[in-house]
C-alpha cells in the first residue's frame, strides 16, 4: 500500500469529531465551542491517539470539549485541510447527548454554546464545517454553485496547496432511510467503514505527494469514498463495495511507475485465480513489460476484477437467499402434511409422496446453488421456484412407475420405504430437467 512508504516528514494527521444535536422549545439545535488560543469558533474535535479508532476519538474529544456524554449516531462526512503544512483529515458523526456535565478542558475551550443550525453557520469561522453542517438534516440545505462559480473552482484550486483544498462534493446528502441490517451483515459493513477509513489516510497521501497539476483524479476519488459512506449509512453492503473499487481505480493515477509495475504484478497473480472470461482479459491486459505498464491497462485490469468480485458477491447474497426460501418451503410442506397422516384411503399416500418429490426437487435445487451451477442472475423467486415445484410434482410419477412396479414383478409386501426413495428421485430429476430445459433456451436466444 502506498501509505507504508509515506515519508516520515509528510504524516497525515487523523481525527475525529461530532455535530451534537438536541431539541428544544426553539427547534433543533447544535453544540458549537470557541477555542482560546485559534480564536475561532468550531465543531468539537481532536486528534485520534495510537490505538483508538476514529469513533472513540469522536465521544472522547466531545466530552472532553465540551462536557457532554455521547452517544454515537450516523456518520456524516469528511474534511481535510493543511495543519502548518501537514495535511489533516476530520470525521464527523452525528451524536445525541446522554449527560451534560460542566467542561473539563477550559484551559483550550472557552465557551460551549447551543445554538439553531442556521445561527451555527452563520458562527462557525471554517467554510468547511459551515458546508458540513448545513447538510444537516434539518438544516436549511446551500445553494449549488452556478456555472460560474463552479469554473472558477478548479482555477482557485490550482493556486493553493493540494492538501488546503476543500472537497466542495464530499459532504454528504441527508442519508436514506436506514434498513436492520443483519449480523453477518454488520461485520461486513464494519469491515467496508475500516477499508474506507484507511483508503482515505492513503488517497491523502498520494494527493500530497502527486507533482500533477491536474488532480481531478483525487476529486473523484475523494468522491466515491463519499459515496461508500453514504451507501453504509444506509446498511448498501455492494453498492459500496462498488464506490470503494471504483476510488481505488482513480487513485491508480496518483502511483509512480514502481508502484504500477508492483500493482500489476499483483494483479496478475490475482487473474488466475478467476476462471471466468474476466481473468483471462486481465492477462491479456497486463502480458506487457513492467516498463510499458500504463494506468489505462492497469484500471481496465483493476475493473475486470472489480466486476468479477462483484458479480461472485451477488451470486453468493442471492444464492443465500434462495436457500432460506427453499427451507422455508420445505418446513411448511412437513407441517401441511401432518394433518393428512391422520385420513384414510389413497391421500394418506399420495401426501408423502408430494412431499419427498419437493425434498428432491429441493436438494437439487441447493445442490445447484451451491456448486455456483444456477445460470440465472435474476433475482426472481418464482424462477427458481418453478423448477422445484415442478419436480414435486414430478414425484407422483415416482409413485406411478412403483405402483406399476409392484404390480407387474412383486407379489409381496409394498415398501413404503423404496415408494418416498423413488419419489425423492422423481423430483431431483423433474427439477434438474426443467432448469437444464430452461438454461439451453436462454443460450439459444442469446447466440441467435
Amino acid at each position: 500500500m502506498a501509505t507504508s512508504i509515506a515519508p516520515a516528514e509528510n504524516p497525515v494527521i487523523k481525527a475525529a469529531g461530532g455535530i451534537i444535536q438536541r431539541s428544544s422549545e426553539r427547534g433543533e439545535e447544535v453544540l458549537v465551542v470557541f477555542r482560546k488560543q485559534e480564536r475561532d469558533w468550531t465543531l468539537p474535535k481532536g486528534e485520534v491517539k495510537d490505538g483508538e479508532s476514529f469513533q472513540e476519538a469522536a465521544l472522547r474529544e466531545v466530552e472532553q470539549e465540551t462536557g457532554c456524554e455521547c452517544q454515537l449516531g450516523s456518520y456524516l462526512g469528511t474534511i481535510s485541510y493543511s495543519d502548518n503544512g501537514v495535511p489533516k483529515v476530520v470525521m464527523f458523526w452525528k451524536m445525541s447527548v446522554l449527560q451534560e456535565k460542566s467542561m473539563p478542558d477550559r484551559k483550550e475551550i472557552g465557551e460551549a454554546a447551543w445554538m439553531q443550525v442556521p445561527a451555527a453557520i452563520q458562527k462557525l469561522s471554517h467554510s468547511q464545517e459551515k458546508a458540513l453542517l448545513s447538510h444537516l438534516g434539518t438544516a436549511p440545505r446551500l445553494a449549488q454553485p452556478g456555472p460560474e462559480l463552479q469554473q472558477q473552482v478548479p482555477q482557485q484550486q490550482a493556486s493553493m496547496p493540494q492538501s488546503q483544498q476543500p472537497h466542495l462534493d464530499s459532504v454528504p446528502q441527508p442519508p436514506r432511510p436506514r434498513r436492520k441490517a443483519s449480523l453477518e451483515d454488520q461485520r461486513v459493513l464494519a469491515r467496508l467503514l475500516r477499508e474506507a477509513q484507511a483508503f482515505r489516510v492513503e488517497l491523502a497521501f498520494l494527493e500530497r505527494r502527486s507533482g500533477l497539476n491536474d488532480k481531478s483524479w483525487a476529486a473523484a476519488a475523494h468522491d466515491q469514498i463519499d459515496n461508500v459512506m453514504r451507501c453504509l449509512d444506509s446498511n448498501d453492503i455492494e453498492g459500496g463495495l462498488v464506490c470503494l473499487n471504483a476510488a481505488q481505480r482513480f487513485a491508480v493515477y496518483g502511483l509512480n511507475k514502481s508502484e504500477l509495475a508492483t500493482r500489476a504484478a499483483i494483479l496478475r497473480e490475482e487473474a488466475l485465480k478467476i476462471s471466468s472470461w474476466q481473468g483471462h482479459a486481465m492477462e491479456t491486459l497486463l502480458s506487457v513489460p513492467d516498463e510499458q505498464i500504463t494506468v489505462d491497462r492497469l484500471t481496465d485490469a483493476m475493473k475486470l476484477r472489480d466486476e468479477f468480485s462483484t458479480n461472485q458477491y451477488y451470486r453468493t447474497r442471492l444464492a443465500g437467499d434462495h436457500l432460506r426460501i427453499l427451507l422455508i418451503i420445505c418446513a411448511l410442506a412437513v407441517v401441511a402434511l401432518l394433518p393428512f397422516l391422520l385420513l384414510q384411503g389413497p391421500v394418506r399416500t399420495v401426501a408423502p409422496v408430494l412431499l419427498f418429490g419437493l425434498l428432491g426437487s429441493s436438494f437439487s435445487a441447493a445442490h445447484s446453488l451451491m456448486t455456483g451451477k444456477n445460470d440465472s442472475m435474476v433475482p426472481n423467486v418464482v424462477i427458481m421456484l418453478t423448477p422445484v415445484l415442478f419436480g414435486a410434482v414430478a414425484g407422483l410419477a415416482g409413485f406411478a412407475v412403483h405402483e406399476y412396479l409392484v404390480a407387474r414383478f412383486s407379489h409381496g409386501p409394498t415398501y413404503m420405504s423404496a415408494l418416498f426413495a423413488l419419489s425423492f428421485l422423481f423430483g431431483m430429476l423433474g427439477q434438474r430437467l426443467l432448469a437444464r430445459f430452461a438454461i439451453t433456451k436462454r443460450r439459444k436466444r442469446a447466440k441467435a
